[in-house]
């Protein structure tokens, strides 16, 4: 798609990223001398309308899942390649997927798990998690689908549901960014497919975990071979530092290796590679035309979601202002 069709919606990203909590609204949150306090700034941004509720039932999670139901609906409405949007909205409908099979697996009410986010209905999931089959869903939901349930005949694990899933989303997500047809999508999900494969191989490492769970685990669908990686968990956390410094992460890696035991740490690269991701998207915010803007904004609301989450369950359970800034990420505002 030519980057020209994005003109209108990205106009609209500009008005939209206007009402984005900035670092003033967080700092004045955290110096809030009490839960009351910290929700009563949200009275000059767009979650005004929930102060007084959240005040007396605490039930903030509503809001915030509210808040990211509206935002995905307003971008499947205003991008012109709805795909684009499915992509970075993907892990909610994979979300649903485990919370379907585990109903239908354990017989249990899960209903209130649920989160209502996706181009495609959680009915539409259901039906093709009791049946193998839809008229609606792509073939790659049903691939996935069908894939946790020949498993789960054959061995009878629940615990299989999440692991198969979340191979299952990486590579799901890597085929719907080439079929957008979008110039730097595609890229863009490769280099969090390797971000998420990075992370998993080092915390695999430090669990002593074993080459079959990293066969299973890990994706397929990122820049470095799979195989590559699995190899690598056969070394200790210094050599695998050194490896992995041959791929285009070398400068993630250098900053992630403590340089007392010259090993790579987990904690430290996953600290890196969050900064890279938002460095990225930070890119893509500067973006005139094309589609990188509207998944830039998809990264900004999300991470004011988790931010806002942090401060209100900080606050809420006295968890002090030092404790919880520590864990916040800042958008790219």
């Amino acid at each position: 798609m030519k980057d020209t069709a994005y003109g209108s919606s990205n106009v609209l990203i500009r008005v939209y990223e206007n009402n984005l909590l900035n670092r003033g609204h967080y700092d004045r949150m955290l110096a809030a001398d009490s839960f009351e306090d910290a929700v009563n700034v949200l009275r000059e941004t767009p979650y005004r309308n929930d102060v007084d509720r959240i005040k007396e039932d605490k039930d903030y999670d509503t809001m915030l899942m509210n808040e990211l139901h509206q935002t995905f609906d307003e971008l499947f409405k205003i991008s012109p390649n709805k795909a684009l949007v499915e992509v970075f909205g993907l892990r909610y409908a994979y979300h649903n997927l485990k919370v379907l099979f585990k109903e239908e697996f354990t017989e249990q009410d899960l209903d209130h798990l649920f989160i209502p986010i996706g181009r495609y209905d959680i009915s539409e999931l259901r039906q093709a998690v009791r049946t193998g089959a839809s008229d609606v869903l792509p073939q790659p939901y049903l691939d996935s689908i069908n894939e946790v349930q020949m498993d789960y005949d054959e061995y009878q694990n629940t615990q299989s549901i999440d692991i198969i899933l979340d191979r299952r989303f990486f590579s799901h997500m890597r085929i719907l960014a080439d079929e957008t047809g979008e110039q730097g999508i595609p890229e863009m999900v490769e280099t969090f497919i390797d971000f998420q494969n990075l992370s998993t191989l080092t915390r695999a490492m430090k669990q002593n975990r074993t080459r079959n769970f990293l066969v299973t685990i890990l994706s397929s669908s990122g820049s470095i071979p799979k195989a590559d990686l699995v190899d690598i968990a056969n070394k200790d956390m210094s050599t695998a530092a050194n490896t992995l410094k041959n791929t285009k992460y070398k400068s993630i890696i250098e900053a992630s290796v403590d340089s007392d035991t010259n090993e790579i740490s987990p904690v430290k690269l996953d600290f890196e590679i969050d900064n890279a991701y938002m460095k990225m998207m930070q890119d893509a915010k500067l973006k005139s035309f094309g589609p990188l803007p509207i998944a830039a904004f998809i990264y900004a609301k999300e991470t004011e979601v988790k931010n806002l989450r942090l401060i209100l369950s900080g606050k809420e359970n006295g968890v002090s202002a030092d404790g919880i800034r520590e864990r916040m990420r800042l958008n790219y505002a």
